[in-house]
Formats: C-alpha cells, sequence, structure tokens
C-alpha cells in the first residue's frame, strides 16, 4: 500500500548482528506530537518506513495509535498529518461546569477519527508485531492487545484496531471509558503503562525467545515535566490542586521507573530513551501547546540520526515478522491448538 522503501543503512557496523528491535512510544494526549515529529523526521532522513526496521512496535495511548499506524507499514508523515488535522477538533468543546460528573470531552470526534483513518483492519492485519495497553475496568486489570505473534498466546488478532487505538486512548477525565467486546470496559492505558518499554521487554523475552543481550529497544517519549510542588505547597494539597497533579505526577513517575530498569538490564548500546524536557507542563489537551514540540521532535531526530541509523535502521527487521509468518502457517494447519 505504502512502498517498501528500506534505506536507513549504514554500513559501519557491517555483519553485526543487528539483534531484536523493538520501538516503544509513549503516551502522552496530543503532545504525541513530539513523537511524530520525531518519527516522521527520522523516514524523511533515512528515507524508509520506521516499521520495517523493528521487530516489535509498543505504545500506549496516544503512542498506542502511532505504534498500530506503523505496524500496518503507514508513513509516519501520515500520522504527523493526521494529528496535525484532527488534533484540535478532538478536543474542542471541552465540558466546563459538567466535569465533576462526566469526562472533559465526549469521544465522538475522537472515535471517528480512528474508525475512518484504520479503515476495517484488525490486529492481525500488522506486518510487524505489536502491542498496545489498555486498562480494563470490569476486572482491574491491566490489558496487552497484540497480534497473534506467538504460538502460545490465546487468539485475539481479530479486534478492531480503531476500538483497540480508542481504549489505550481513553484517559480518565478527559474521555469516556470504552469497549472493545461486549461487557468489558476500557480506559488509557497510561494508567500501569505510559511508558510502554518494560511490556516491550517482556514481550520480546517471554513470546519471542529473545535473550536480554540480543534485544534493542528505542524508547520515545511524548515531553516530561510535572508543577514543581515544595513542601510547603505539598502539605496544604487537596483534592482540588490534585485533580490533575497527581495524573502527571502518576505518568512521570512510571515513565521514569521503567527507564530506570531497561537502564539496568540492558547496558547502553541496547537501549535509548528520546524525550524533551518541557518548559512548564503542557495539559494532555492543550493542542496549541503542543505545537511547540513539533520542531523539538524533528531537531531530536536530526541530531540522533548518526547514531540511530547505526544502531536500529542497518537493515531490514526480520525476526519478528518470521516468527508472526510461521505461527499463522502454524494456525491455518491447526486451527484448534493454542494455549491458553
Amino acid at each position: 500500500m505504502y512502498g517498501t522503501a528500506l534505506r536507513f543503512k549504514d554500513s559501519s557496523d557491517a555483519g553485526k548482528d543487528p539483534g531484536f528491535r523493538v520501538l516503544a512510544l509513549d503516551g502522552g494526549g496530543i503532545r504525541g506530537l513530539f513523537t511524530a515529529s520525531f518519527l516522521s523526521t527520522l523516514e524523511d532522513l533515512g528515507g524508509g518506513r520506521i516499521g520495517d526496521h523493528f521487530d516489535l512496535i509498543v505504545g500506549t495511548s496516544m503512542g498506542g495509535i502511532i505504534a498500530l499506524a506503523l505496524a500496518y507499514g503507514t508513513p509516519a508523515r501520515t500520522v504527523l498529518d493526521l494529528f496535525l488535522e484532527k488534533g484540535r477538533l478532538v478536543f474542542s468543546r471541552p465540558r466546563r461546569l459538567g466535569m465533576l460528573l462526566r469526562p472533559k470531552y465526549d469521544n465522538r470526534v475522537l472515535a471517528a477519527t480512528l474508525r475512518e483513518f484504520f479503515g476495517s483492519k484488525v490486529l492481525n492485519d500488522a506486518t510487524t508485531p505489536v502491542c498496545v495497553t489498555s486498562y480494563e475496568l470490569e476486572n482491574s486489570y491491566p490489558r496487552v492487545w497484540k497480534d497473534e505473534h506467538a504460538a502460545d498466546l490465546v487468539p485475539a488478532g481479530d479486534e478492531p484496531a480503531w476500538k483497540v487505538a480508542l481504549a489505550s486512548s481513553s484517559a480518565p477525565i478527559f474521555f469516556p471509558g470504552t469497549q472493545v467486546s461486549e461487557g468489558d470496559s476500557h480506559v488509557d492505558g497510561g494508567l500501569f503503562a505510559n511508558n510502554p518499554t518494560l511490556i516491550g521487554l517482556t514481550e520480546a523475552v517471554r513470546y519471542f525467545g529473545q535473550p536480554l543481550a540480543m534485544i534493542r529497544i528505542l524508547s520515545v517519549g511524548a515531553g516530561e515535566r510535572a508543577e514543581r510542588i515544595p513542601y510547603e505547597k505539598a502539605k496544604r494539597m487537596g483534592v482540588w490542586f490534585w485533580r490533575t497533579a497527581a495524573i502527571e505526577h502518576m505518568l512521570i513517575a512510571q515513565a521514569r521507573i521503567s527507564h530506570e530498569i531497561a537502564l539496568r538490564l540492558l547496558d547502553t548500546e541496547q537501549y535509548l530513551r528520546v524525550n524533551v524536557p518541557l518548559e512548564r507542563p503542557y495539559p494532555l489537551d492543550d493542542y496549541d501547546a503542543a505545537k511547540n514540540l513539533i520542531e523539538p521532535g524533528g531537531q531530536a531526530a536530526r541530531v540522533l540520526y548518526p547514531d540511530l541509523i547505526r544502531r536500529f535502521f542497518s537493515s531490514a527487521a526480520t525476526r519478528g515478522r518470521e516468527q508472526k509468518t510461521a505461527v499463522r502457517a502454524l494456525r491455518l494447519r491447526n486451527p484448534s491448538g493454542h494455549h491458553s
């Protein structure tokens, strides 16, 4: 559909095994403009598709939308254009007085946008193996949606991509919860994995059988800075003051502990975290502020490109796709032969 340009080639490590490459994309609301700009600029510089160069792509919330798009082979520029075109509409007409009892926004524009963008695609249509997070409220349990890329996964790759993307990006307070299947109830996966690096690392080890020494992870954030709260203020803060500060600090705390754990499990050549410090806290729904992250995203890509091309874009990724192809063939021969 989009072609298969496979540039991004650097010959400095010729002959070296590129390892099992994972791309992990944070949530962050409309601040995902940073992520989309970073990835789009990389594709412009390298002349290829991001999804062709990773064995697994994982994402949360806005990062989950990007992850699904890249896994289907969509150019990152197309995702960036989508965010620019629809972002203001998605976060328009906020409820004011009604926010105490209802979400800040309804999700009709977001749902329609995702349905139009992904069309009839299901998870198994992804070319690159993919994982997307949400949090299931009926059973109070984290959910990692994925295509059928491992033989011992329960078949669940027939879920519509737009529904999974909506579930992953249904941030509490901002959007209502949503259903993927009858009887379930989902909100944003940022409640447990706003930075999904450890989801990708675990998937690579458990379901792709990769030793830690073979795993390479590129983790991309969406801007980070919570309000600084000195002790004198913190000891007086009540529900009204914590209503947004708590969310921002929990997201950052989870992202940072995931980063610190990854640093301790992987060496510096195996793991790279890309993010941008914000000069002030940017709300997850501030479209005008988030547009200021487009240039920093592009600049980060231009600065890091020489290192990234060597570490992540030296060749097409094959391990993830080959395993998925083998699983598909196995399922066709023995449709009931899966494990729970």
